[in-house]
C-alpha cells in the first residue's frame, strides 16, 4: 500500500472524512484557505493546536509563520482572552492575513509584525509567551528553537510543525537534492529538542510531523 511518507493515505482519508468541521466564520476561512491552497496547518494540526489551547488557556502566544492568519484566529477563538504576536515576511500574505484579521475585529488581540523572524525574534523580551507555535521556514528552525528557548515561560509549550518533510527526515533521503540542506537541518532541530532537558518533547506523526515541548525548568 502506498505511503505518503509518514501516514497512510487511508488512514488520513478516514479521518478527514469522520472530522468535523466548524460551521462558522473561522471553518468558512478554513475551508476557503483550503480551496485556494494557502499553506496553512493541516487539518489534525489545526485541531491539536485548538485543543491544546482550549486545555492551556495561554495569555501571550507567539506565532511564527502567519500565512493568511486562519491559525491566529484559531488560537484565540480557542484562547480569547490571549494576545497574540505574530511574524510573517512573505509580502504575498500579509495583506490578506490583515484583512481577516479585520473581518474577526481581532485587530486589538492579534500584533502581525512583518519581516524576517531570524531578526524580529531577536528583538523580542525574555520569557513573554507561555505558547509558541512555530510554522514558518524549515531549515531555520535551529535558529528559530535558539530564541525561543529564551522567549519561553515556564510551563510553557512550544507546538511545531511540518518537523519530519513528508518522512524525509527519518530517511535522511531527500526527493530532490536542494531539499537536502532542510533535512538535515530538521533533523537537528529534532535531536536538540529531545537532548534539551529543559523541555520535555514528544514527536507526533500526524500531517506532515508536529512536536508539542513542554518547559519546565524556570521559576
Amino acid at each position: 500500500m502506498e505511503k505518503d511518507g509518514l501516514v497512510f493515505a487511508h488512514i488520513t482519508e478516514y479521518m478527514r472524512k469522520v472530522r468535523r468541521e466548524k460551521d462558522s466564520q473561522l471553518g468558512e476561512l478554513e475551508r476557503r484557505a483550503r480551496n485556494e491552497k494557502y499553506p496553512i496547518a493541516e487539518p489534525e494540526t489545526a485541531d491539536l493546536l485548538e485543543i491544546l489551547c482550549m486545555m492551556k488557556q495561554p495569555k501571550n502566544i507567539l506565532e511564527i509563520g502567519t500565512c493568511i492568519g486562519f491559525s491566529s484566529l484559531l488560537m484565540l477563538s480557542a484562547a480569547p482572552n490571549a494576545k497574540i504576536t505574530t511574524i510573517e515576511r512573505n509580502p504575498v500574505m500579509i495583506p490578506p492575513a490583515r484583512e481577516n484579521f479585520k473581518k474577526f475585529n481581532a485587530e486589538e488581540r492579534i500584533t502581525m509584525l512583518e519581516g524576517d523572524a531570524v531578526d524580529i525574534l531577536k528583538t523580542l523580551p525574555n520569557d513573554s509567551y507561555d505558547l509558541i507555535f512555530l510554522d514558518a521556514a524549515k531549515g531555520q528552525y535551529p535558529t528559530f528553537y535558539k530564541e525561543c528557548q529564551r522567549l519561553l515561560q515556564k510551563n510553557g509549550v512550544i507546538i511545531t510543525d511540518n518537523v519530519l518533510f513528508n518522512g524525509m527526515v527519518a530517511t535522511g533521503i531527500p526527493d530532490i537534492r536542494r531539499n537536502k540542506t532542510i533535512i538535515n537541518r530538521l533533523d537537528e532541530f529534532l535531536n536538540t529538542l529531545e537532548q534539551d532537558t529543559d523541555m520535555k518533547t514528544v514527536i507526533l506523526p500526524i500531517s506532515d510531523g508536529v512536536t508539542v515541548s513542554y518547559r519546565t525548568d524556570r521559576s
